[in-house]
């Protein structure tokens, strides 16, 4: 329904829809630094879906990727780091290596307590079981990068590493075991090429050198501190080291080279002397924080909004300009305190921003931890920050409060990674349990053609709406066929609701109320054994041109915000603007419809947060593709100013026709004048194509709209409703 309204006191635009019943460019990835690490699904020898691209060597000379997922050292390559594409702004096309590789391992665990490394996963997506492998996370100082997991029951802390002996290449692997009562055997990698073989060579002080030798690469290793019974084997097509069990912790360093160009012996005698001058060093040291990476704190300004308006937007302006050439594109926003935020940004970095009172003039903007895998929400739990990247929840230590994370610790990484782009993991909440809860979006076929969509969904973890107990340990699925959902609340009753995107099997983009076990329309994310013939009616369908892509919904629940108190707000990344929720129950299902409010953002709006503290909310958002923000990136409050909002503030269907209540006292004369209204009705198609058009009502085969003849109006004695 389209209704223009007039009165002396404003003209508003109001646009319904309701059920009755139950009816970037890669040039900004590629010159940003991302810190000594930078996470994302990797493209090179093998693809590895939650890859740790590592920095390594004093001057970054070289690279490693660690798979989280399977806990194999996936490849090593010297030259650069990662290569960004320039499709939908660095995000549609993965990363790849963006140098010569050294070594690679195959997928498949890259850790074993038996002399197998089959896949014990049913397909190659997700990480190892619990009781086989387990990312714990990884610690920071200064430059170095030590990796924490357990492999059976051993905990293990590694730090990847580099050097030039003899001018030669070296990567090194530095692990720290705890006792273990299983033997444990670890990939190197790959064997390129038939009849290999191992040659030994001189050793000192429990050092083991050898030479490894095949038809299409030739190799030096070196492994200083070896555990006693350790032996070198070859197994499914990789070089490994067997470990044995033992009572105690061990320490020892793996030194990787290609075979020189030189004299073997050299590079054989260099490597020796280093072992003998160097030990091999316990990795806890660098577990307990270090030196500030990022240093002093940016400064920007906050502008005020007018303050002549119901509705004050503030713009909380940041380093777009920084020292890192951080690229800053906000996808999630939470609250540490009364003056101090947590954003993080889709492009990697989680930033603190301090001087948030209203009448403070400037801001100070901290780098907080770098590094992450499109970072999509951000929620504070008893202090703490839980982050949501695209493999995992992460929860950050700051051990020496400097402002800057030491210990980006996995709080769970159960989600699947597939190779597709558009399976963003979006959102994360709680609901008063504690309880977490994130979606995940489902595939979209690059040439547009649904009947691949099916082909499309690699994994079960497509289209979902997830939740995770408060200590993170079983991820569960709570509701199933969602598509894009970009905006995730869960209300002051407990109701949860998201909004999702058109695309294939989503006629339009919808608002939608959740409950447990509901199937919402996508059917390849569907997951069951039928196929679903139905699905959970929308609160209300959204036209297009009214929003073509909606984020966060959010509850009011300050109650100074007068009538707008306990309404809610959607906002949009497409349209760059907020609207006004207005909903009812009829016989138990909650339907409604959503009025633009006259706002305007500089970015897409992605998330929304009341800050707990001073009452106000705070939006943030970016630009990435098809938004009418004009910048990548926006940080807004707006302040309710207690003057008149001169709105629609409820809306009911009747068996007569529908009723709008008002905020303020309407025109007698033009409030019940029929000529003053506009009505129209369509209908939607539910198909696998992308999006639908409007369908007659009257004529259903026909495309388009009918016009619905308003007869009469009436208008309340208070003047506040017709």
């Amino acid at each position: 329904m389209k209704q223009l309204f007039q009165s002396s006191r404003f003209i508003l635009r109001v646009i319904i829809s309701v059920f009755f019943g139950h009816s970037l460019s890669a040039a900004n990835m590629n010159e940003m630094n991302h810190g000594p690490f930078a996470s994302w699904t990797i493209r090179g020898a093998t693809t590895t879906y939650k890859g740790i691209a590592i920095r390594i060597g004093d001057d970054s000379q070289a690279t490693v990727c660690f798979d989280t997922d399977l806990l194999r050292m996936s490849a090593g390559w010297t030259g650069g780091f990662l290569k960004w594409y320039s499709e939908r702004d660095g995000l549609e096309r993965h990363p790849s290596i963006d140098g010569p590789v050294s070594f690679f391992n195959e997928a498949g665990p890259g850790w074993s307590i038996t002399e197998s490394f089959e896949d014990p996963r049913r397909i190659p997506y997700g990480p190892l079981p619990d009781s086989w492998a387990h990312y714990r996370g990884l610690f920071l100082h200064e430059n170095r990068v030590v990796l924490s997991y357990s492999v059976g029951s051993c905990g293990i802390l590694e730090l990847p590493d580099f050097v030039v002996i003899q001018k030669e290449p070296v990567f090194t692997r530095t692990f720290n075991l705890e006792a273990s009562s299983h033997p444990l055997f670890l990939r190197l990698f790959n064997i390129v090429g038939p009849d290999p073989k191992i040659f030994a060579a001189r050793g000192v002080r429990g050092t083991h050198i050898i030479r490894f030798q095949s038809d299409a690469v030739n190799r030096i290793l070196g492994c200083d501190g070896m555990p006693s019974g350790a032996e070198w084997e070859i197994l499914e097509g990789h070089l490994c080291l067997s470990i044995p069990a033992s009572s105690e912790a061990r320490r020892f360093q793996i030194y990787l080279s290609d075979e020189p160009t030189g004299i073997i012996r050299n590079l054989i005698n260099q490597m020796n002397k280093r072992i003998e001058s160097t030990s091999v060093p316990d990795l806890s040291l660098f577990c307990k924080g270090g030196p500030s990476r990022w240093k002093s704190d940016l400064k920007t300004r906050s502008i005020s909004g007018n303050d002549t308006e119901a509705l004050a937007v503030d713009t909380l302006t940041h380093p777009e300009k920084n020292p890192w050439n951080s690229w800053m594109r906000f996808g999630g926003l939470d609250f540490l305190s009364a003056d101090r935020a947590v954003l993080c940004s889709i492009s990697g970095d989680v930033w603190l921003v301090s001087g948030m009172a209203p009448d403070s003039p400037e801001l100070s903007w901290k780098r907080f931890a770098t590094g992450l895998y499109q970072p999509l929400g951000v929620k504070v739990v008893d202090g703490a920050i839980y982050v949501l990247g695209r493999d995992q929840i992460t929860r950050f230590h700051d051990y020496n409060n400097d402002g800057e994370a030491d210990y980006y610790e996995n709080f769970n990484n159960d989600s699947m990674v597939s190779e597709n782009f558009h399976e963003f993991t979006l959102n994360l909440e709680t609901d008063r349990d504690g309880n977490f809860y994130y979606t995940k979006g489902a595939p979209w076929p690059p040439d547009g053609d649904p009947d691949k969509v099916p082909e499309l969904i690699k994994t079960p973890h497509a289209g979902i709406l997830f939740q995770l107990p408060p200590d993170g340990s079983e991820l569960r699925t709570y509701a199933t066929g969602l598509r894009g959902p970009n905006g995730l609340a869960i209300g002051p009753d407990g109701q949860i609701v998201y909004s999702d995107n058109e695309g294939h099997w989503l006629p339009t983009c919808t608002l939608q109320l959740v409950r447990r076990g509901g199937f919402h329309g996508m059917k390849p994310t569907a997951f069951t054994v039928q196929e679903p013939t139905e699905f959970e009616q929308p609160i209300c369908w959204i036209p297009h041109n009214v929003d073509n892509s909606p984020a966060d919904p959010i509850w009011v629940t300050n109650s100074d915000w007068g009538p707008l108190h306990g309404k809610m707000l959607l906002s949009s990344y497409g349209k760059s603007n907020l609207s006004l929720v207005l909903t009812e129950e009829v016989d138990g299902a909650v339907q409604g419809g959503i009025i633009n409010l006259p706002l305007r953002f500089q970015s897409g709006l992605v998330r929304t947060r009341f800050n707990p503290f001073d009452g106000h909310l705070y939006v943030c958002g970016m630009r990435v593709w098809q938004s009418t923000g004009a910048r990548y990136g926006a940080f807004h409050r707006i302040r309710y100013t207690g003057r008149p909002l001169n709105l629609p503030i409820a809306l009911n269907a009747e068996k007569n026709g529908m009723r709008l209540t008002f905020t303020c006292r309407l025109d007698p004369d033009i409030a019940s004048d029929p000529q003053s209204y506009r009505i129209e009705q369509w209908n939607y198609r539910w198909t696998d194509r992308y999006g639908s058009p409007h369908y007659s009502v009257k004529n259903p085969e026909e495309k388009g709209q009918d016009e619905v003849w308003v007869h009469s109006v009436e208008l309340s004695q208070d003047h506040r409703s017709v």
